[in-house]
């Protein structure tokens, strides 16, 4: 049987410089999910003969992650990077670090940031990254 990890310490990190490749950790990331798969559109080829409802599974369509950032600082160099990639429509290469040691990589645009002014917590921020491409999982 597998042994089970717990997830805290899984890391996110961003490309922030490519040849050769430079990972910079986002600090201060909370719980986020990350689709391996995403959902597949429904085909609907039911035709007038068909005795009930007939469907194909299309082309999955992998949505977009939430990435909740507990304490948010504008003037952190990452947390700015983020931003500026979001100003500039820029595609991002982002690796999540798993503490079982699995790798899983992908590539996407950070479509908005979110600040968050909670009466009774942190200044926080969500960034939502839509993913292009497949997830890599190794």
């Amino acid at each position: 049987m597998a042994q089970k990890k717990a997830a805290k310490g899984t890391i996110l990190a961003y490309e922030s410089a490519t040849g050769p490749s430079v990972w910079s950790t986002i600090p201060a990331v909370g719980d986020f999910d990350l689709p391996l798969i995403g959902t597949k559109d429904e085909i609907d080829i039911t035709s007038h003969d068909s005795t009930s409802e007939e469907t194909l599974l299309g082309i999955a369509r992998t949505p977009s992650i939430s990435v909740p950032i507990i304490t948010w600082d504008g003037t952190d160099t990452h947390h700015a990077a983020m931003r500026t990639r979001a100003a500039a429509d820029t595609l991002t290469n982002f690796k999540i670090t798993h503490t079982d040691t699995k790798v899983s990589t992908f590539s996407g645009y950070v479509k908005g940031i979110t600040l968050g002014h909670p009466v009774n917590g942190a200044f926080g921020a969500t960034i939502e990254i839509k993913i292009t491409g497949a997830v890599t999982y190794t």
